[in-house]
């Protein structure tokens, strides 16, 4: 059964916190929520400067999904503009790209330079929802692996944005905070 976004099936995500069929009992990051899963491992990315979460990665065997979440006008879907600026910006870098089609649409293949010698594939892909964008990166052995990609899918399929009310420039990071009890002090 197809919607009217985009060709979307009904009931599959990522989600907006106010669909009544989103997922619950989530973990809560904010503006990024979703259902914890034993299996994958979560990490919040902070920015050195300013200690604030600007991303939140989810570790699958030797694959990682990275997702962050950005506001965008109502009614326009940010991605198409944005995933023009992230290849243009990574073939003026002489960075190997590719844009191809995958489940969300237009997505980049690229091999991004890590560290002088080496390189790493990773994969681009947004959705664009009521008034936000979520962007998903997935590297590692996913790239290749079916068992592992589909696991990260499957994890960002279970995404729910809460966007807010707060006014915010198209392209803005949505706002992350870690869950209360999610820093675990060790005795030494």
């Amino acid at each position: 059964m197809m919607n009217a976004n985009g060709g979307r099936q009904l009931n599959k995500g990522p989600w907006d916190s106010s669909d009544l069929n989103a997922p619950k009992d989530l973990v809560d990051f904010g503006s990024i929520l979703f259902v914890p899963n034993p299996g994958v491992g979560v990490r919040a990315d902070i920015e050195e400067g300013t200690q604030r979460v600007v991303a939140i990665s989810f570790d699958y065997k030797e694959s990682v999904l990275q997702v962050q979440a950005f506001a965008s006008s109502k009614g326009l879907s940010l991605w198409d503009e944005v995933v023009d600026d992230i290849f243009t910006s990574l073939t003026s870098q002489k960075v190997q790209a590719e844009k191809v089609t995958g489940p969300y649409g237009v997505e980049i293949h690229a091999e991004i330079p890590v560290g002088e010698s080496k390189s790493q594939k990773v994969r681009m892909f947004g959705f664009s929802g009521n008034r936000w964008l979520l962007r998903g990166t997935i590297s590692g052995a996913a790239i290749t692996d079916l068992e592992q990609r589909s696991e990260l899918e499957d994890v960002f399929r279970g995404l729910v944005v809460n966007r807010g009310e707060t006014p915010l420039p198209p392209r803005e990071v949505l706002p992350l905070e870690l869950p209360t009890g999610s820093i675990v002090t060790r005795a030494k």
